[in-house]
């Protein structure tokens, strides 16, 4: 069944019962377009993994039921629409959590009554859940494995497997002989037997910037190929689309990243092949070219990784290498130069070096100075590093030469964060200064105000000429064509009034210059910006938000140079933080930051040239590895754009005896 569908049975299942329920066809219809987890009384978790007990629309469902009074039925399909649990324990403990506070589920082959206070679950009860949510486990792994084998049928075919083509390529629906019906619409869907999707060749315009980027990443970086195409207003392959980034959907940016171009360049299609299996996923099974496989540790993330100790271990998403991944022939020709595209793919990879494949750090928590914090004896970055539960910075030249250049300087990544959160604050934030800042800042507002109500003025002021000049020479005109007194009269009357409103209108462009705002304007600027300030200065005071901090570095734009001189512990040689200095805005650099090559290779053929050049004949230092997430090789590439937004809902409690319905 369809959510329609519910929906109906719910209506149906209310007006017997005589129960309030505003949920309509077209209201989920609505909610499934736009995305929408709540409206009234329809709870909707659209496209989400039922074993994830932690939904959006769930757990707005179960808040809404225990504080609204007025609630007192919950219509749910099946009990795998509420749980499909790995474990039947946790579906039998969501249903008596809300049963006990006096709730009826009603599904749609069982009600199920509140728990009374003198009686506890009835057995059967028990055993018919567990059962069902026992089945929906299994349902759950025998679908994963049907899609699995579906999916792999159809790669071998050379055929589609799902998702959005990539840029250049359009979705075709074709018959299994090969012959091609048409051409899909984005998001379109069809199931006709014997006819399959294909992806094709799209518009002309599309792959003459696929030419152009094969082209210019032969001598080009792709950075710099994603700024000229960006500068010259290429649209993305996203151009248009909404993402959605940390739970916040927006409207991409049209800018292009050097990702994107590699991504395009690395396109097997354009070589006439189509891949499939270049990563593995899920929670059940993962795909493998004989069939579905069981998880193995290395699917899942590492313990120390889980928040709360007994945590089980995450599966993440993998990549596989290219002998476990399935190709075939394209049903095109592509007309990309087979050689050349081997070239350049092998220059992608030299580029890329040891950092490729390895993802960015998602979590703005853990690199809250990326970029701004230097070692004062190389010049370097530091460079942020896993260290037990928490993390570090690390000399980059250090890292990248593999010892060989530099020392072993480094320092606590937390402690060094909330070190540059009270320099903001003795800096930036004391009364004395804030009383300045609050100064400077309404000497802004009335400024700006001032300028942009002056411009708003001149330019309404400047079309009402526009419209007057073009009647007064219509009258001035017709002056010459009057053939009587009368008609001169009236005509010159015209022209007289429209000429003064000219002048008028001219004079008064002149003297909006001299306005300005009212006073409570600027007020209610400078207000809006002090309460920002303030925010920063509790944020500096707790000191424990590093998101919030990362956000507040840039726009103070700090930096932290530290100095590191060698101390003698014992028999030990350690290096240990001599000094440094903390700089804002625009303020100049205390030493001359390297800005060469950061990549491993060039920087150890540096190390082994300038060797040779004084001849010495010592040899690089071997990396010292410290387990798989420790290694001096797993170097953070920091962090990716992230947006952080905050949403307010006031629930209003309607009349009594209302239902809601989890679909």
């Amino acid at each position: 069944m369809t959510p329609s569908e519910y929906v109906g049975w719910a209506q149906r299942q209310t007006q017997e019962l005589g129960l309030q329920f505003n949920g309509t066809s077209d209201v989920i219809e609505d909610m499934i377009r736009d995305g929408l987890a709540v409206n009234g009384d329809l709870f909707l978790d659209y496209g989400v993994q039922g074993n994830v007990l932690s939904r959006e629309a769930l757990d707005a469902l179960i808040k809404t039921a225990l504080e609204d009074l007025s609630v007192s039925h919950i219509f749910i399909p099946r009990r795998n629409r509420l749980a499909r649990p790995n474990d039947p324990i946790d579906g039998i403990r969501l249903e008596n959590a809300l049963r006990v506070h006096g709730l009826t589920l009603v599904f749609m082959d069982a009600t199920l009554a509140p728990f009374s206070q003198s009686k506890g679950p009835d057995i059967a009860e028990l055993i018919s859940a567990a059962i069902d949510y026992d089945r929906s486990r299994k349902d759950r792994r025998e679908l994963a494995e049907k899609v699995i084998y579906a999916q792999l049928r159809l790669a071998k075919m050379g055929f589609s497997t799902g998702g959005r083509p990539p840029y250049g390529f359009r979705r075709f629906l074709v018959k299994e002989g090969g012959d091609t019906v048409r051409q899909l619409n984005e998001g379109e869907y069809v199931k006709m037997r014997g006819h399959h999707v294909l992806w094709l060749p799209g518009p002309e315009e599309e792959w003459t910037v696929i030419r152009r980027i094969l082209q210019m990443l032969e001598t080009t970086p792709a950075s710099r190929v994603a700024k000229t195409l960006t500068e010259e207003g290429v649209p993305t392959p996203d151009h248009g689309r909404f993402r959605t980034d940390n739970g916040v959907r927006h409207r991409t940016s049209g800018v292009w990243g050097q990702s994107t171009v590699v991504n395009i360049a690395r396109n097997p299609l354009l070589q006439g092949v189509v891949e499939y299996g270049r990563r593995s996923m899920g929670d059940q099974l993962r795909f493998s070219p004989e069939g579905p496989r069981e998880l193995d540790e290395t699917d899942y993330r590492a313990e120390e990784a889980n928040s709360q100790e007994g945590d089980k271990p995450k599966p993440k998403v993998i990549r596989n290498s290219e002998t476990d991944r399935i190709s075939a022939p394209t049903q095109f020709e592509s007309d990309v130069d087979p050689e050349r595209h081997r070239r350049l793919l092998e220059k992608l990879n030299e580029r890329g070096g040891t950092q490729r494949g390895k993802p960015r750090s998602r979590d703005p928590k853990k690199n809250p100075l990326g970029g701004r914090i230097f070692d004062m004896n190389c010049g370097w970055a530091l460079y942020r590093q896993p260290y037990g539960k928490s993390f570090r910075y690390l000399c980059g030249l250090y890292q990248q030469s593999h010892g060989a250049k530099c020392s072993h300087n480094h320092v606590n990544g937390e402690t060094a964060a909330r070190f540059v959160l009270s320099c903001i604050q003795q800096r930036a934030l004391t009364p004395q200064r804030l009383r300045k800042l609050e100064a400077r800042i309404r000497q802004l507002a009335d400024g700006e105000q001032r300028d942009n109500q002056q411009q708003q003025e001149i330019a309404r002021k400047r079309a009402e000429l526009a419209e007057v000049e073009p009647q007064r020479d219509q009258a001035s005109n017709n002056l010459a064509r009057a053939k009587t007194d009368e008609q001169y009269q009236a005509i010159a009357t015209v022209f007289d009034q429209l000429s003064k409103q000219v002048a008028s209108l001219q004079a008064e462009i002149v003297a909006a210059e001299a306005r300005t705002t009212t006073a409570n304007e600027a007020d209610s600027a400078v207000d809006a910006a002090m309460a920002i300030i303030h925010q920063m200065t509790n944020l500096v005071r707790e000191g424990e938000d590093l998101v919030s901090a990362r956000q507040l570095f840039g726009l103070v734009n700090v930096r932290l140079f530290i100095g590191f001189q060698s101390v003698k512990v014992g028999k030990r040689e350690l290096n240990k933080i001599q000094g440094g200095m903390v700089t804002f805005g625009n303020a100049p650099p205390p030493i001359d930051i390297y800005e060469g090559p950061t990549v491993r290779s060039k920087v150890k053929n540096s190390i082994v040239s300038a060797a040779i050049g004084s001849g010495e004949t010592r040899k690089p230092s071997p990396p010292k590895v410290g387990g798989k997430d420790k290694s001096l090789g797993n170097v953070s590439r920091g962090e990716a754009r992230w947006l952080l937004c905050a949403v307010f809902k006031s629930l209003l409690n309607p009349a009594a005896h209302r239902s809601a319905c989890l679909c």
